[in-house]
């Protein structure tokens, strides 16, 4: 982890550098550019690889209406909110007697824009987090102070798995009303899915019912 000079500013705190960003400053400072064909970057969000044999021809432009540089609904346009919806519908919710409509969908700019959001709609919870867990989290939870954040530890051990049982005691025992998880984590590649996934969903059912 890296810090900027920021806290040399008053006014301003120190904030740290994580994950992909600080691979990517200290590549850099190595001589690292796009541009260079001896370099690879293999980060999280960089999959470009050029033009794919037989793939359609590439756009290359964006024509931006002047109306367009309106601001967008802080949820997002309600035509792409309801085509998400659809694609979800199609490929995970088939058969499903409940189905997403475009009011179950928000559009961010990115993962932490969403987090960020998120975060800011908590009221006076306790909410647990998973140690350890994607770096955004980190600079998130020290942000808000309208929840408790709650860390549990994982054990490699175990190989990351925490089981319903396990659960339950955390959320009766610690009185918790929220939890902040990557599935799959990030960095561990821990996956909760199926009747895993099913259970702790059950689970957080039935605690709200008591």
């Amino acid at each position: 982890m890296m810090t900027n000079n920021y806290s040399k500013t008053p006014g301003f705190r120190s904030v740290p550098r994580t994950g992909v960003i600080y691979v990517m400053h200290e590549a850099i400072k190595h001589g690292y550019s796009p541009e260079k064909k001896e370099w690879a970057n293999l980060g999280q969000g960089a999959p470009e690889t050029g033009a794919l044999e037989e793939s359609p021809e590439r756009r290359q432009s964006v024509e931006i209406l002047i109306n367009h540089h309106e601001y967008s609904p802080v949820v997002g346009l309600t035509d792409l909110r309801k085509k998400v919806a659809e694609f979800y519908n199609y490929f995970y919710r088939k058969g499903k007697s409940s189905q997403y409509t475009y009011e179950n969908v928000c559009i961010s700019g990115g993962g932490r824009a969403g987090l960020t959001r998120l975060a800011a709609s908590l009221s006076n919870i306790n909410m647990g987090h998973f140690i350890p867990d994607y770096t955004a989290y980190e600079e998130l939870l020290n942000i808000f102070k309208a929840f408790v954040s709650i860390p549990i530890l994982l054990s490699p051990k175990k190989h990351y798995s925490f089981s319903t049982k396990e659960l339950t005691k955390e959320i009766t025992g610690r009185g918790l009303k929220a939890l902040l998880i990557s599935n799959p984590c990030n960095p561990t590649g821990k996956l909760i899915s199926d009747e895993e996934l099913n259970q702790w969903v059950s689970l957080s059912r039935k605690l709200e019912c008591t």
